[in-house]
């Protein structure tokens, strides 16, 4: 079983401790595709990774869907330039596709030094942090993330429509599901998730990027998502953000995983604020029903 792994990357100076990280795998990676723009050179430090020049910047999925028309694995290993693999991280993902899972989601680690950073990252995954439980999921994100080659032959790419990095491994995933496909998580293949949103404007930008995009999802699939009627309406969503946003932490901070991360609850709460703001945005200007 050939593994390729497939980086998108926007000129991300932390590309370079990723690929020192995927040099000390214990079971290295057959192919390594670096997709998108590398202005600083860092790609050319490593003989051994395949770089393909997007020539201008692409969003996420495009990039991604480069790196898959043009890899030869037989699975493909998903992650993002801001995370470092842990140095079993593609053994246990070729365990388990071995084990005859063809999609799988791993742990994510996001404890940081930088309060903010840690703050986003458990705002974002707290669903697949390494410490939760293995088992299906209802999606899973592309920062760590194998597929067999015959999933992605079966229901085609990531849509390119969505703009930056935000919605669209959502989107695919769920297609992936609704197409027959067990998504399967495992928290033992771990990446660390360092981004570096140092600041509150940064944490700001992310989160009304993140509903601004990830509206379009949730409208997509609205009865998967149990959508009510009201989600459609833009005023609606800004003038009951603040209560959508503390029944979405309150949900968060009841799973014990999250628990050691109490004191970012703060952050979590506005976070959610910020992207009901941005999802109202989607629905206003018509984006969010495309």
């Amino acid at each position: 079983m050939l593994i390729s792994v497939i980086i998108p990357t926007l000129n991300n100076a932390s590309l370079r401790a990723l690929l020192e990280g995927l040099h000390n795998q214990t079971r290295p990676p057959d192919e390594i595709v670096v997709v998108g723009r590398d202005e600083l050179g860092i790609v050319a430090s490593f003989p051994q990774v395949r770089f393909i020049d997007s020539g201008q910047p692409v969003c996420a999925a495009a990039a991604r869907n480069l790196g898959m028309r043009h890899a030869h694995g037989d699975v493909f290993l998903f992650t993002d330039s801001d995370c470092i693999p842990h140095r079993k991280w593609v053994e246990q993902h070729a365990l388990h596709q071995q084990n005859g899972l063809p999609v799988v989601g791993g742990g994510i680690e996001i404890k940081h030094p930088n309060y903010w950073v840690q703050s986003d990252n458990i705002s974002m995954f707290h669903e697949f942090l390494a410490t939760g439980e293995r088992g299906s999921r209802f999606l899973l994100p592309t920062l760590n993330l194998s597929v067999r080659r015959e999933v992605w032959e079966q229901v085609g790419g990531m849509d390119e429509s969505f703009a930056g990095a935000a919605g669209e491994d959502s989107d695919w995933t769920i297609r992936i599901r609704r197409a027959g496909w067990l998504l399967h998580f495992e928290p033992s293949a771990v990446v660390r998730h360092a981004p570096w949103r140092g600041n509150w404007s940064s944490l700001v930008r992310h989160w009304r990027h993140s509903g601004y995009n990830n509206i379009r999802v949730r409208l997509r699939y609205p009865t998967e998502f149990g959508m009510p009627w009201w989600s459609k309406q833009a005023v609606w969503l800004r003038i009951l953000s603040p209560f959508i946003a503390a029944l979405i932490t309150g949900r968060i901070y009841r799973k014990r995983v999250a628990r050691p991360y109490r004191f970012s609850l703060p952050i979590v709460y506005l976070t959610k604020v910020v992207y009901c703001w941005g999802a109202a945005k989607a629905i206003q200007d018509g984006s969010a029903f495309q």
